[in-house]
C-alpha cells in the first residue's frame, strides 16, 4: 500500500502541474479554509500542492483496498475513537457518522464491520452517471457487510436502519444548493446539508463525525468523535469543520465548494438568515466599478442596498475620484479607469491579494472589458456589467436611470430562482 500511496503522490503532482483549472479551485477552497491564518503565498502554493499529492496517494490506495486481505487491511488503519461505532445492534440506538471527502474512506467501507459489532453498517450515496462503474462500487463496498442507500430512493430504509441500532455513513461536506440551510462553514456563508439533522429525527439516532487523516504514506487515522452539542445543522458542520482542520491537505477540495452563481452572486439559491449570515467572518468579496456620472448619493444608496440582503459582503470599490464609504466593509482602490488593457490582470490580481479571502465576482457597472477579459482568465464566476453582450459576460442589466432602478439591479443579484425559493 505504501507503494501505491507513494506512486499516487506523484501522480498527485503531476496533475498540480497539467491542470490550472483545478489548481484554481483547490487554492481558491483553500484561501477560504485558511482565511483566518492568512497565510503566505508561498505557505498556500505549499498546502495546495500537498493537497493535490495526498490526493492522488488517497486515489491510488483506494483503488487497491478493496484487493487486500484483512490482515494487509488492519495494518493499513489505525484506530482513534472508533469505539464510537461500537455498541450497536437491535435495542440500542444507531449513530449516524457524519464524513467529509477525506483520506481513503474506501477502507473504512472494508473494516466498518469490525468496528461496528452486531449491528447493520451502510452509507448513503450518489449513484455514478456509468451504470457498469455504479455497479462494480457497490459491489466492493458491499463485499464486507456494507448496505448502501441510494439518494434517489428516500430515507425510509437509512432510517429503518439507525431505528434498529445501525450505524450510517454520510457524505456531509460538499454545498447543497436550493436545498440546503445558509450556513457560515469555514468562517464563509454557504448551504450545508440538513440530511444528517433529518435522519437523526427519523431513525431516532446519535450523531458522530468520522474524519481520515494520512498518518504515513500508505496507513491512515480513522477519527471517531462525539458530536459536542445537539444534533442540530448547525452543529452538526461546526464538528465536521473542526475534523477537517485537523488535516486539511487530505480534504478532496476540487468542487467548487463556495461556487458564486453566475447572474445572482448574492444568492445562494436559498433563504438566507441576514442574522446567520452577520455570522460569517470569510466575506462574499466582490469587485465593484460604477459609471462615471453616478452621483454619489445613488452610489451610496446602492451599496447599502447589497447590504441589506448580504451583511457579510466586502465591496472593492476601483474609485478614481469616489471617497467618504460609509460601510465598514467597503474599500476603495486606486485605479486609473485609462490604463492600457494589458494592466488589467494586475490590477485584478492586486485587489484580490488584498485580502486572504478569494474574490467571488465582478459588478463592472462602467462596462470595463478589459477587466470583464480578465476576471474570466482568473477563473471567476460572476462577470455583470450593464448594456453589454456576450463572452466574457455572464449577466448584463440595462443602464438604470433612478434610483429605483438600481434598487431593482440590487435584488435581482440577490434572488434566488423561484424554483428555489422556499
Amino acid at each position: 500500500m505504501a507503494d501505491a500511496a507513494m506512486l499516487g503522490r506523484g501522480a498527485g503532482r503531476l496533475f498540480h502541474a497539467l491542470s490550472p483549472r483545478y489548481r484554481r479551485i483547490v487554492r481558491r477552497n483553500l484561501r477560504v479554509a485558511t482565511a483566518a491564518e492568512a497565510p503566505s503565498q508561498r505557505e498556500l502554493h505549499a498546502l495546495t500542492l500537498e493537497t493535490f499529492r495526498r490526493a492522488g496517494a488517497n486515489f491510488l490506495a483506494a483503488l487497491r483496498t478493496p484487493t487486500l486481505a484483512p490482515d494487509a487491511l488492519r495494518g493499513i488503519a489505525i484506530s482513534d475513537g472508533m469505539e464510537l461505532l461500537g455498541g450497536r445492534g437491535p435495542g440500542r440506538p444507531g449513530l449516524i457518522a457524519v464524513m467529509p471527502h477525506m483520506g481513503n474512506w474506501e477502507a473504512l467501507t472494508r473494516l466498518g464491520k469490525g468496528y461496528v459489532g452486531a449491528g447493520d453498517y451502510g452509507g448513503v450515496y450518489r449513484p455514478l452517471n456509468n451504470p457498469l462503474m455504479d455497479d462494480l462500487t457497490r459491489q466492493r463496498r458491499c463485499a464486507d457487510g456494507a448496505r448502501l442507500f441510494s439518494r434517489t430512493d428516500g430515507f425510509h430504509a437509512p432510517a429503518a436502519m439507525l431505528r434498529d441500532g445501525g450505524v450510517l455513513g454520510v457524505l456531509a461536506d460538499q454545498r447543497a444548493g436550493g436545498r440546503g440551510t445558509a450556513l457560515p462553514f469555514f468562517g464563509k456563508l454557504t448551504t450545508c446539508s440538513p440530511l444528517p439533522e433529518l435522519l437523526a429525527r427519523r431513525g431516532r439516532a446519535e450523531v458522530g463525525v468520522l474524519t481520515i487523516v494520512t498518518a504515513e504514506p500508505g496507513r491512515w487515522r480513522m477519527v471517531g468523535r462525539a458530536l459536542d452539542g445537539e444534533p442540530t445543522t448547525p452543529v452538526i458542520m461546526a464538528s465536521l469543520e473542526a475534523g477537517m482542520r485537523a488535516s486539511l491537505p487530505d480534504v478532496f477540495w476540487f468542487h467548487d465548494r463556495w461556487r458564486t452563481d453566475p447572474a445572482r452572486p448574492l444568492s445562494l439559491f436559498s433563504r438566507i438568515d441576514p442574522s446567520v449570515a452577520r455570522q460569517a467572518n470569510v466575506p462574499l468579496r466582490l469587485l465593484l466599478t460604477f459609471p462615471r456620472d453616478l452621483g454619489p448619493d445613488l452610489r451610496r444608496r446602492f451599496i447599502d442596498r447589497l447590504f441589506q440582503a448580504r451583511p457579510d459582503l466586502r465591496l472593492e470599490i476601483l474609485a478614481p475620484d469616489f471617497s467618504d464609504p460609509e460601510q465598514p466593509a467597503v474599500r476603495l482602490h486606486p485605479w486609473d479607469p485609462g490604463q492600457p488593457p494589458e494592466h488589467a490582470d494586475g490590477t485584478l490580481r492586486r485587489v484580490d491579494e488584498s485580502h486572504p479571502a478569494p474574490l467571488d465576482g465582478v459588478l463592472l457597472f462602467g462596462s470595463e472589458d478589459a477587466l470583464a477579459r480578465a476576471a474570466k482568465r482568473a477563473g471567476l464566476r460572476a462577470i455583470i456589467g450593464l448594456d453589454v453582450e456576450g463572452k466574457p459576460w455572464t449577466r448584463s442589466f440595462a443602464s438604470p436611470v433612478d434610483r429605483e432602478g438600481w434598487s431593482e439591479i440590487a435584488d435581482h443579484l440577490a434572488r434566488a430562482p423561484k424554483r428555489n425559493r422556499r
